[in-house]
């Protein structure tokens, strides 16, 4: 049994948030829901190629230096890259003997975390990797220690790999182990160097999704603090009506300790999924009181500002604006372009895919804030 150790913090990032807007409640926000049209206090965007892409292709995460990760399939398999402005679309290498992978995580060193795989399938039979820059332009893979075995409610069980699914800017990596016979085990803080911990020791019992830059990872109902131990168990929002959820899963967390969380209501058999935003000061606050149950679940981003990108809309938050189509953020010139939700950055700008009405051609696309205010006082 691993000894619990805290990963040594070298720089605990400040949050970016402005004073006093950690503590905006945002149920008493003003939110205009616009689907059709943008108020002049809203940033308009353009639309920045990064890569076009001809087949099917998932951004799985982005880091704030411009880099965004994700998997292509290519010739039958899920094959991971990264992309970026300056040199397009790349597809990462694999380990010998490797045939598919997916990158899930990327930091601002270029740091890249996910999963490969030498039997196909490499979300159902990977192994936890991490890619690091070769300073010559490219990335080395790697396969972090793992476990060999680890307890289980049928015993002692082998570990047949897992994914390591977030990384800080610290370079904190952080996923779960692979229990033999299931696609699933306990939540593993993995390391370059050492040996993993099997987190679920400490108490956190759920799949992690995020961790943030105070160490802070996020999962099912579940934070946990990894430099103080600290779990916090936030459950499920408060029924709507008569009405009460089945379970909720947090998928993003900022540096405000600030959760993207999607909640399940109990309404019918099939899942019905709405967006949430979590706090330890104001708990849960719906992202958007008009959104529609959805059958699945949907993208979920915050960032630093309080911004939220999700299933449900785009909040501004120091507008305490909500949009609810991307779409209509663009600037005339762009009009020909449909844009999903993607990644919100600590400068607002927008990491997505979209579509060109226009050409009828698909591409991973930077949106950058045109006479957006905010952005320019806070980041230039």
């Amino acid at each position: 049994m691993n000894a619990y150790r805290s990963p040594t913090r070298l720089n605990r990032k400040s949050p970016d948030l402005q004073p006093g807007l950690a503590g905006v409640v945002i149920s008493t926000l003003l939110l205009f829901l616009l689907a059709g049209q943008v108020t002049a206090d809203v940033p308009t965007y353009e639309v920045q190629i990064v890569a076009d892409f001809s087949t099917s292709t998932n951004l799985r995460g982005y880091s704030e230096s411009g880099w965004v990760v994700g998997d292509q399939a290519i010739a039958g398999q899920s094959r991971p890259f990264v992309a970026s402005l300056e040199d397009g679309l790349r597809l990462l290498p694999l380990p010998t003997g490797f045939d598919s992978g997916a990158a899930l995580d990327v930091n601002s060193s270029g740091i890249i975390v996910g999963t490969v795989s030498d039997a196909g399938f490499a979300f159902d039979r990977g192994q936890p990797a991490f890619w690091t820059p070769d300073g010559a332009g490219g990335w080395t893979v790697d396969i972090p220690a793992q476990f060999e075995s680890l307890p289980s409610p049928l015993g002692e069980l082998a570990v047949t790999g897992g994914q390591i699914v977030a990384i800080n800017e610290i370079g904190v990596m952080v996923g779960w182990s692979r229990l033999q016979g299931f696609q699933g085990g306990p939540a593993t803080l993995f390391s370059a160097t050492e040996a993993p911990l099997n987190l679920g020791e400490i108490g956190f019992a759920g799949t992690i999704r995020a961790i943030n830059n105070n160490n802070v990872i996020a999962g099912g109902q579940i934070l946990l603090d990894l430099d103080t131990g600290e779990i916090t168990e936030f459950g499920v929002p408060a029924p709507i009506g008569t009405v009460g959820f089945t379970n909720a899963i947090a998928f993003a967390i900022n540096d405000s300790d600030e959760a993207i969380v999607a909640a399940n209501l109990a309404s019918v058999v099939t899942e019905n999924w709405l967006t949430y935003i979590f706090s330890a000061e104001q708990g849960y606050t719906r992202l958007n009181p008009d959104q529609l149950p959805s059958r699945f679940v949907g993208f979920y981003d915050n960032n630093n500002l309080g911004d939220v990108s999700a299933s449900g809309g785009l909040l501004f938050r120091n507008e305490a604006v909500l949009v609810t189509d991307a779409n209509t953020l663009l600037e005339p010139e762009f009009s020909n372009w449909q844009v999903a939700l993607g990644f919100i950055a600590n400068d607002r700008r927008i990491y997505s895919t979209a579509f060109d009405n226009a050409t009828g051609s698909s591409a991973i696309v930077r949106l950058n804030p045109i006479d957006d205010m905010l952005f320019q006082s806070s980041f230039e």
